[in-house]
């Protein structure tokens, strides 16, 4: 058997299972469910698992569009290899730096960032004393690099342990709720009038900010996409698993939410009062609840559950923007340094490297911009700091989706083409909605500006791009 370059992955290194896993650790379950149920349910109240359903549906009219491409174009910058052999080269290369410099990037360091502010509020809620969050900031920012640069295989196994733990006790939190308030089961929360809004313009607001925020449950669905070189058989198993856990999660987060509101009451003053709760500096109510069926014992479980599943997001949201910078270097659109893999156990670690460095610089810079605006506890500092890169974030990575569905379009029937469409209208519903700042839409214009600019000054190389899907799979 010839030996590997030190530019390949490691093939072969993980198989569906691995690559299943990989997808729902990139949704993070509890750290959703812990920072996002009272934002769904501030506006669509009672109908939020209505709204988490047709999020569900949209989501998987995207979920087609990866299905579609990832079987046809395996590539480790797979965001860019897609749009780059459905629409043009440099179309790729945009979608590839929208994706990975300003998404991807930025994402690792917001999620730092809530990892800080989550391990607080669970640390909070067991204790019932505040501690600083920059004390938790760095611990993912170091450990994670440990598994990430000894290969995909310790990562995928990190993932494993840690997602099938948050899964589990969500599971038990929703089981113990069914039994308890078995007398109170209603098919209520799955209709408008859900929403307390008595015309349709009220329903369809209320539903429409419901969905803004519950589609962000799903946010790295895709990133089993970047270990495509490293999973056997990858045509198959990549898109399938990434399906399964999209479908996988929805459920969950359906349950989860119904569980919420059989505990809470369907009342629009009881669920007032519980985005209230999540809103204030006390205790987040989610933890309350959980405390409530499995005790202390439970509670600081399910604290170390949220701990977890923030770290193994942000594992897995490093692992694959290293992967994107690897593909693209590897291409020839990125400096070739970091399309180096490490000699012995083959991960991209210049490029996890160049990850962690940018992300951190992104770290401060939502900080500096939180204390600008005039925030200066460290609670206080920390969560606006989170609220401003997730905002910026969500906006890249809605752009980037809309760019991969556009180029899914071009292989598919008139019925797929139809699925597509009705995803790409919701995400254009979120994209509109989360423009919340205006300098948050011009800071996206800028850099996408800049972009264009780069892909013309770099035309020469883009114009010579011929490897755009994985060179030995």
């Amino acid at each position: 058997m010839a030996k590997q370059r030190s530019s390949e992955l490691l093939r072969n290194a993980t198989g569906f299972l691995g690559s299943l896993y990989n997808s729902l650790a990139g949704q993070a379950p509890a750290y959703s469910i812990a920072g996002g149920a009272a934002l769904i349910m501030g506006s669509a109240y009672a109908a939020a698992p209505l709204a988490m359903l047709l999020t569900l549906l949209g989501v998987l009219a995207i979920v087609y569009s990866i299905f579609v491409l990832a079987r046809k174009y395996p590539h480790a910058a797979s965001f860019y290899a897609y749009v780059t052999n459905t629409i043009n080269a440099r179309a790729g290369f945009i979608n590839g730096v929208i994706y990975t410099v300003f998404y991807s990037i930025v994402g690792v360091g917001s999620v730092a960032i809530a990892f800080a502010y989550l391990g607080t509020e669970g640390i909070y809620a067991i204790t019932g004393h505040v501690i600083n969050p920059l004390l938790l900031l760095p611990i993912p920012i170091v450990l994670a690099l440990v598994p990430a640069v000894l290969g995909v295989r310790p990562s995928i196994k990190t993932e494993m342990t840690l997602t099938s733990i948050e899964i589990t006790i969500l599971l038990i939190f929703v089981v113990l709720s069914f039994i308890a308030n078995i007398d109170r089961f209603s098919a209520f929360p799955f209709t408008i009038q859900g929403t307390f809004a008595t015309t349709p313009s009220g329903v369809l607001a209320a539903l429409s900010g419901g969905l803004i925020f519950a589609i962000t449950y799903f946010m790295g669905f895709e990133v089993s996409t970047q270990i495509s070189e490293e999973v056997k058989d990858p045509r198959k198993s990549v898109p399938t698993s990434t399906l399964w856990a999209t479908i996988f999660m929805g459920m969950l987060y359906i349950l989860v939410t119904y569980a919420i509101l059989l505990n809470i009451g369907y009342t629009q003053n009881a669920i007032s009062n519980f985005v209230n709760m999540a809103e204030g500096m006390g205790p987040n109510p989610v933890y309350t609840l959980i405390g409530h069926y499995l005790s202390t014992t439970g509670l600081l479980l399910f604290a170390i559950s949220v701990m977890i599943s923030v770290f193994g997001c942000y594992l897995a949201t490093l692992n694959a923007t290293a992967r994107m910078l690897y593909g693209m270097a590897r291409d020839g659109l990125l400096p070739t340094w970091l399309a180096e893999t490490h000699p012995r156990y083959k991960s991209p670690h210049k490029a996890l490297y160049l990850s962690t460095a940018v992300a951190i610089l992104t770290i401060v810079l939502a900080y500096m911009a939180a204390y600008i605006s005039g925030y200066v506890k460290p609670l206080e500092l920390t969560y606006n700091a989170m609220e401003d890169a997730y905002a910026i974030d969500s906006l890249y990575y809605v752009l980037s989706l809309m760019l991969v569905a556009a180029g899914a379009l071009r292989l598919t029937s008139w019925s797929g083409r139809i699925t597509i469409a009705i995803g790409a209208a919701i995400l254009a519903i979120t994209f509109y909605y989360s423009i919340t700042s205006i300098w948050y839409l011009a800071i996206l214009i800028a850099s996408i500006v800049l972009t264009v600019v780069v892909s013309y000054a770099i035309n020469t190389r883009i114009r010579k791009i011929k490897v755009t899907t994985c060179p030995y799979c």
